[in-house]
């Protein structure tokens, strides 16, 4: 377990709670990203977060998985990638944020803040690492909030999926040096 705050601590997920983690999701997903889907999430919930595939994210040896846990409850999900190039610079000192989900209740709380500021801290690898996600073009909030932390965006592409409604696929990758 990893302590930042007081109140914020990381717990590495394991398989036994995938069903934990299958509920948070179903919970904290759908009011920031059901306008994305024509069936509100539904599909990519049921197959990103479920127990085959929680199996294979956990084999992967470059991840970590983690809960975000605040005031003793689980209210969100972290997951970075280490040593991953940003395309198409194939810089192999990379680290990405692949996935960070906080109930939306605790937006505006500097919890998002906290955590990009304990990834940086804890996973750069050289003086010159790179911490970069994907996020979604039409996520406004998300933008400001990476950019205001010093996320400067890289280039663009179209998220692969049959199940999200063809106006919504754009996506940026954002990086920044740390």
């Amino acid at each position: 377990m990893h302590k930042l705050t007081t109140d914020l601590y990381l717990e590495p997920i394991t398989i036994g709670e995938y069903q934990q983690l299958y509920d948070l999701m179903c919970t904290i997903y759908p009011p920031a990203y059901s306008h994305l889907w024509p069936d509100k999430g539904a599909s990519y919930i049921n197959s990103l977060y479920a127990k085959e595939n929680l199996e294979k994210e956990l084999g992967q040896p470059n991840s970590e998985y983690f809960f975000i846990t605040y005031k003793n409850e689980k209210t969100g999900i972290l997951k970075v990638l280490l040593n991953e190039s940003l395309p198409p610079a194939h810089t192999v000192n990379g680290t990405k944020l692949q996935r960070i989900y906080l109930d939306q209740s605790l937006q505006g709380k500097g919890i998002g803040k906290a955590l990009i500021l304990w990834i940086e801290k804890e996973y750069r690898t050289t003086k010159k690492s790179t911490l970069w996600l994907e996020v979604m073009d039409t996520q406004d909030q998300a933008l400001r909030f990476y950019e205001k932390l010093g996320f400067k965006k890289v280039n663009s592409f179209s998220f692969d999926s049959d199940f999200m409604h063809e106006a919504m696929k754009g996506m940026y990758r954002m990086a920044k040096e740390i």
